[in-house]
């Protein structure tokens, strides 16, 4: 004959606990393939949402770009007008002291040409090598020979070289 056993008080309590574990676990079993199936396709999905939406960034980033790249063209525009505006402000300043130089060299060349010979190489004397030797070819050969004259021999033949076209002595040799 066989027996049966009958759990008391605490092991019914604890054979009761064990059922429940036993059947707790046995459904979870087949959810965590469920889980795995379904990160797959959470992967899967993941996967296709960053696709959709790298096509969608890459687009934003290139027309954030071309904003950019406009903006910068617009200011390299604006800068470009200025500097046309400032070149253009130079040119006629340039033009006008031009004027000004051209008009004051044949003044002062009609005004050395008036003086007395030695008079003009005096104040010929004091100026640079190359403005007197150019306000010498301006004046009459004349009266440029007479001034010439009257200077000192040293300034005169410096004055000579730079008109003949041979070089401007430094002032070092001509002591010698």
């Amino acid at each position: 004959m066989m027996r049966i056993f009958a759990p008391t008080g605490s092991a019914r309590i604890g054979v009761t606990a064990l059922a429940l574990a036993l059947a707790l676990t046995l459904p979870v079993a087949p959810s965590l393939s469920q889980e795995t199936g379904s990160k797959e396709e959470g992967s899967q999905e993941i996967d296709r949402y960053c696709t959709n939406i790298s096509d969608k960034a890459a687009d934003e980033r290139h027309a954030m770009q071309t904003r950019e790249l406009t903006q910068l063209r617009a200011d390299i525009d604006s800068r470009i007008e200025q500097l046309d505006a400032k070149r253009k402000e130079y040119e006629v300043w340039l033009k006008r002291r031009d004027d000004f130089i051209d008009k004051a060299e044949d003044s002062l060349v009609g005004i050395i040409s008036k003086m007395r010979p030695d008079a003009a190489a005096a104040q010929m004397a004091l100026m640079g090598d190359e403005a007197a030797a150019a306000l010498l070819l301006k004046l009459n050969p004349r009266v440029s020979s007479v001034i010439l004259n009257e200077m000192p021999a040293d300034k005169s033949s410096k004055l000579a070289r730079v008109i003949v076209g041979s070089r401007t002595v430094p002032a070092e040799r001509t002591a010698q």
